[in-house]
């Protein structure tokens, strides 16, 4: 194969980021610039999988330059998605049978039998190639996969509306545990989770990525000063849109327009800050589409499986795996 392999350093990552920016000339892409920085930011303190990148992270060289990347989210869930530093790169069918490879023997998770293994990933419609090298390798369209929903900013402000004696704040006064707090009532974690106890650490970690800016860390106190909601906004000028990674509002305050209010925020934040951005990227429900997001692309997914018995195990005698990869 003429590209070389590697597996994830973090000399990568900026090289890999670039990858990412340049997608957005021909795709609305599913491995984003928030994906990235948030993973990276947030999820090793978040669930402990500190080496996770560097055991499943497939980077992949021509002459020296990272051209190619197999890429999760950092959490040994089973997804894998591919990236190029061109459209034509893309169709390479050298490179994506080393990728599909692996994805399935390195991006796989476990079911709880402990023997089925299985990936899944996201192919865009324009990389025709890979579709069709996915299907011949064993893999099946799923029913789901994500869209993109997009606010588009035009020429005038959004209302920002919060109930009586709430208030906006932004990340040059708030402290970690604020984020990491309301998170965790959002999104109702058990105390065994290992972000109950690291989270703030996790959103401390956050905080320190290239494309985070203060003012754009958004967060909605109640009456008596404490946090029910928060937004984070990413920004790389050398794309068309920002986009939102997360939005989180604790249970208790769902149902009174704080998310509206946060987003709307932020929108004219962006607008004020940065005119040539035409919109902003926002979650994977159906929620953005009822305020104004348009549904831009949809991303579908395709899942591979194999029943992987141990060495020791009668059942495995005649199973021959190299010809499953």
């Amino acid at each position: 194969m003429r590209y070389e392999f590697s597996f994830y350093k973090d000399e990568d990552f900026d090289e890999i980021e670039q990858l990412i920016i340049a997608s957005y000339q021909w795709e609305y892409p599913v491995w984003n610039l928030s994906r990235h920085e948030f993973s990276k930011g947030l999820h090793p303190a978040f669930t402990g999988h500190y080496k996770a990148w560097y055991h499943t992270v497939g980077v992949y060289r021509d002459n020296g330059k990272v051209v190619a990347c197999v890429i999760n989210e950092g959490n040994y869930d089973g997804e894998a998605f591919f990236l190029f530093d061109s459209k034509e790169r893309g169709g390479d069918t050298e490179l994506l049978k080393d990728m599909i490879k692996f994805a399935k023997t390195h991006a796989t998770a476990i079911k709880e039998d402990q023997r089925t293994k299985y990936v899944n990933i996201y192919v865009p419609d324009w990389n025709t190639t890979l579709k069709e090298m996915v299907l011949q390798s064993g893999f099946q369209k799923l029913d789901f996969g994500e869209d993109r929903y997009i606010l588009p900013f035009g020429d005038k402000f959004y209302d920002v509306k919060l109930p009586d004696g709430y208030s906006i704040v932004d990340g040059n006064t708030t402290p970690d545990f604020y984020l990491s707090n309301t998170h965790r009532y959002s999104f109702g974690y058990t105390g065994d989770r290992h972000a109950c106890e690291h989270g703030e650490q996790a959103f401390h970690d956050l905080r320190k990525m290239k494309h985070y800016r203060k003012d754009l860390d958004l967060c909605v106190l109640d009456e008596q000063k404490r946090p029910v909601a928060f937004a984070i906004i990413w920004y790389d000028e050398n794309m068309p849109y920002c986009e939102l990674e997360p939005l989180a509002v604790v249970w208790w305050e769902r149902r009174k327009g704080i998310a509206t209010a946060i987003l709307h925020e932020a929108a004219n934040r962006v607008q004020k800050m940065f005119p040539r951005c035409n919109g902003m990227l926002g979650g994977n429900q159906t929620f953005y589409h009822k305020i104004g997001y348009e549904n831009k692309a949809f991303i579908p997914v395709y899942h591979w499986e194999l029943e992987v018995f141990i060495s020791w195990e009668k059942e495995s005698n005649d199973k021959d795996y190299a010809k499953e990869v």
